[in-house]
């Protein structure tokens, strides 16, 4: 029950175009938390035994390092750092106040509570997934379930950018030419489908095992198969560079994995089937896509040329990094407060900014690199305190885990998108950030079931 009911909040998420309302930030939060409850009623009753593990592990290991980031940054909507002369207003000057340098700050509280409840909630979900009594044929149908529906929105998707029509459905417009299907942000699509077809390649291998015994015709493969390829033709032509060099490993991976096994003992016409099987699918992908691909490649031309001249006003991104890194100097413990980045960085902001209005710089809300972004707005000990349990986790629990396909396509997928990340603001869209923790979850909880079998 708890891994359709999140399956289910996640397509929400897709559909509330990535997640990107600030309502979807407070349900979200509320929905998300109640992964809590199963789980700290498993490790009660089990007094704090679980999946081989004890109360060291889970309490002081795991759920200690969160709770104390949720206090601590709970603590900084108390502790405001400055005050928006134009309240609710992002795009606001900002006045200095006197704060506590040595706790968490903010400069907006009531934008940092909203993320901070939502971030408290997402971190609940891999509690859950990772020790509720789920099966392996429930994962695999809930995964089927994601890859369906992404294929049907690539399809939408597609049609809306091939023939230059915004609505989406046929009646909601959506902002064009920077949307994709459902998605506000055509990047945010892109990391979602390649979430979405490394589902459909773990599936392909768990059903066509299945399927090649049974004296029938594969037909299940073979849809799957034309969905991962829907799939993936929808991230080029969603123009997302960063998810397109992303994605290139993967696919090239599954093809050569469609490949019969028995035909390693023929090496020439493996690699033959494998050349061809990826010539036609670049044929195909560069037949819908050329208009988009040729963009992504002139724009990709443009910013080389722009860096070789040291030109920053044409790769923004570059600049922001560069103001990103003297933000962190100034507060390397505890960052500058969740949310924080298009309140503060006018003031570290470089002369690239300053192009439409010499008085005001050009606002971005985000860094374009989520490592970079929580280090800006986290610092070294809130990093410290929010990643180090999900190592924990991985490394702790690899005794209760079997390898098997499915689950190694998963994380791939999930490796692809972490990869890509660090030039790109992946996990600003609620659906990616739950996508992500959803499918790794369920590849860790499919890998324990398989142990479990083999007991």
């Amino acid at each position: 029950m708890a891994l359709i009911i999140n399956t289910v909040i996640l397509l929400a998420l897709v559909f509330a175009n990535g997640g990107r309302h600030d309502w979807v930030y407070q349900w979200g939060a509320g929905l998300l938390a109640l992964n809590a409850l199963p789980f700290l009623y498993r490790l009660i009753r089990q007094r704090g035994r679980l999946l081989g593990r004890g109360p060291i592990f889970w309490l002081p290991g795991v759920l200690l390092p969160w709770c104390a980031f949720g206090a601590l940054f709970y603590v900084a909507l108390n502790n405001p750092s400055h005050e928006l002369l134009t309240p609710y207003n992002l795009f606001s000057p900002l006045h200095p106040l006197a704060y506590d340098t040595a706790l968490p700050s903010t400069p907006n509280p009531e934008r940092s509570r909203l993320f901070l409840l939502f971030l408290l909630g997402l971190l609940c979900l891999p509690l859950n997934l990772l020790t509720a009594p789920v099966r392996r044929k429930q994962l695999r149908r809930c995964l089927g379930v994601i890859v369906v529906v992404a294929g049907g929105l690539a399809i939408i998707g597609a049609v809306m950018k091939l023939t230059g029509n915004p609505l989406l459905f046929g009646w909601i417009e959506q902002r064009e030419p920077i949307a994709f299907g459902s998605f506000f942000y055509k990047n945010h699509w892109a990391y979602f489908a390649l979430l979405a077809s490394g589902c459909g390649m773990g599936l392909y291998h768990s059903v066509f095992n299945q399927e090649r015994h049974s004296g029938h015709f594969p037909e299940k493969s073979l849809g799957i198969s034309l969905l991962v390829l829907v799939l993936l033709v929808s991230i080029p032509l969603a123009e997302a560079r960063g998810a397109t060099l992303a994605a290139l490993p993967l696919a090239l991976a599954f093809i050569i994995s469609l490949c019969p096994s028995r035909w390693k003992q023929r090496p020439a016409l493996r690699l033959g089937l494998i050349l061809l099987i990826t010539l036609c699918a670049g044929t195909l992908i560069h037949r819908i896509a050329a208009p988009q691909m040729e963009r992504s490649f002139k724009k990709s031309e443009q910013q080389i040329e722009a860096f070789e001249k040291d030109d920053l006003r044409r790769i923004k991104r570059l600049a922001l990094y560069r103001d990103s890194w003297q933000m962190i100097q100034d507060k390397p413990l505890w960052g500058w407060g969740i949310g924080s980045f298009i309140h503060i960085h006018p003031i570290y902001a470089g002369p690239e900014f300053y192009n439409k209005d010499p008085n005001y710089p050009v606002a971005y809300e985000f860094t374009h690199s989520d490592p970079l972004q929580s280090l800006v707005e986290f610092g070294i000990a809130g990093c410290l305190l929010l990643f180090t349990p999900f190592f924990i986790l991985v490394l702790g629990l690899k005794h209760a885990f079997a390898r098997n396909r499915l689950s190694l396509w998963l994380l791939s997928s999930c490796g692809a998108v972490l990869l890509a990340s660090s030039v790109d603001m992946v996990f600003t869209a609620p659906a990616i950030a739950f996508g992500v923790l959803l499918c790794a979850s369920a590849a860790l909880r499919y890998g324990i079931e398989t142990k479990q079998l083999k007991r």
